[in-house]
């Protein structure tokens, strides 16, 4: 394959042409890529129709080396092409997910989301809506919503469904307000830790609250369900369980269960250890004194994913964040065992010799199932 031919002999005329001819190529490249994904979607149609799953990783495999091939006999660097087919790959498989993650096998329910202006409450709305359900919301912070706003949660005595997207903190009291309310059908609540509501679960549910909790583990930005986990507690009975498991079992989502206790220990290390590890991170820089700019001048691989991972991480809801450290009992813990790792890590450096560092490094490895890789400093 060879460029456009010109005729333009001017050095600098010579320049924008073949910056215009670029744009050119651009075009066509952006046409194809819709004609891929127009594809993509097709088959996500199709998978949906013959319940074949969403991706085959037989195929994906394919597809690459098809690429890397492709690349070689161009003369390109193999890795181009490898880089290519992972991003339309993913592109293809979001178009799918998108349309996997509206489909609902039951009956459409109604639905009230209470908190349905916060960022997961007009997730979950949009969720809900888009696989067909009727939905309406509760909420009096200000702000606009897409969706028929209710004064009270007296509307939600005879919905079908009430999703609570609230602040941890304040969830409780929004349950106990439920139960006033007596709602004939399934609450559930969606908080990132559970231990704090016991109490209060135990006391709706002898009432008759038919209250189901689970956790969708990602935010609100989240397009789509693919590689994402949704977990749900297992203390409701099956029936109310399976209620809000049905709203996902056709999603790309991966469902797991497990009891509150088992969830928070968990999240104690999923969300707890890894938030406050991040922070510790970002405080120690921040102490440093050294500035954001002159570290990404000689940053490498890892400085810069870890420096990516934190910058989201401090990005973030700081209530939330809070929560999640301040209601979780295994924080405690956690700190401590951060304090110990540091203590570890330290006094191995200081010794004359690299040998403890190095049997701490394999014990790492061996306990998180890692192998060594190249290129990572």
């Amino acid at each position: 394959m060879h460029a456009p031919r010109t005729h333009v002999t001017d050095p600098h005329a010579l320049l924008e042409q073949h910056r215009r001819d670029i744009e050119a190529l651009d075009r066509r490249i952006l046409h194809l890529v819709c004609e891929r994904l127009e594809l993509a979607r097709q088959i996500g149609d199709l998978k949906r129709e013959l319940a074949v799953p969403l991706r085959n990783f037989g195929v994906e495999s394919q597809v690459h080396r098809r690429f890397e091939d492709a690349s070689a006999l161009l003369g390109l660097d193999p890795s181009l092409g490898r880089d290519l087919a992972r991003f339309l790959i993913e592109k293809a498989v979001e178009e799918q997910a998108t349309l996997r993650d509206a489909v609902y096998a039951g009956n459409a329910l109604d639905t009230v989301v209470v908190g349905g202006k916060g960022g997961m409450g007009r997730w979950m709305a949009r969720f809900l809506a888009g696989q067909g359900h009727r939905v309406r919301v509760v909420d009096p912070a200000p702000g606009e919503t897409p969706f028929e706003e209710v004064g009270s949660l007296g509307a939600t005595a005879a919905a079908d469904l009430v999703m609570v997207a609230v602040p941890m903190s304040a969830c409780g009291g929004v349950l106990e307000e439920l139960a006033a309310a007596a709602p004939r059908g399934v609450v559930a609540e969606m908080c990132s830790l559970k231990g704090h509501l016991a109490r209060v679960l135990d006391g709706v549910r002898s009432r008759g609250v038919r209250v189901v909790s689970f956790h969708p583990m990602f935010g609100p930005a989240v397009r789509m369900l693919e590689g994402r986990t949704v977990a749900f507690c297992t203390d409701a009975p099956r029936a109310d369980l399976e209620v809000v498991q049905g709203l996902f079992a056709d999603t790309s989502a991966r469902l797991v269960e497990m009891d509150p206790a088992e969830h928070d220990r968990r999240m104690g290390l999923v969300l707890g250890l890894t938030h406050l590890a991040n922070l510790v991170f970002a405080r120690a820089v921040v102490r440093s004194g050294v500035g954001a700019a002159e570290l990404a001048e000689v940053a490498g691989v890892t400085f810069g994913r870890q420096m990516a991972t934190t910058r989201e991480v401090v990005a973030e809801n700081p209530s939330l964040y809070y929560e999640i450290q301040a209601l979780n009992g295994l924080t405690p813990d956690t700190g401590r065992w951060l304090r110990e790792a540091l203590d570890e890590w330290l006094g191995a450096v200081a010794t004359p010799d690299h040998h403890r560092f190095a049997e701490l490094m394999a014990s790492c490895r061996e306990a998180l199932g890692g192998h060594p890789v190249e290129g990572g400093r």
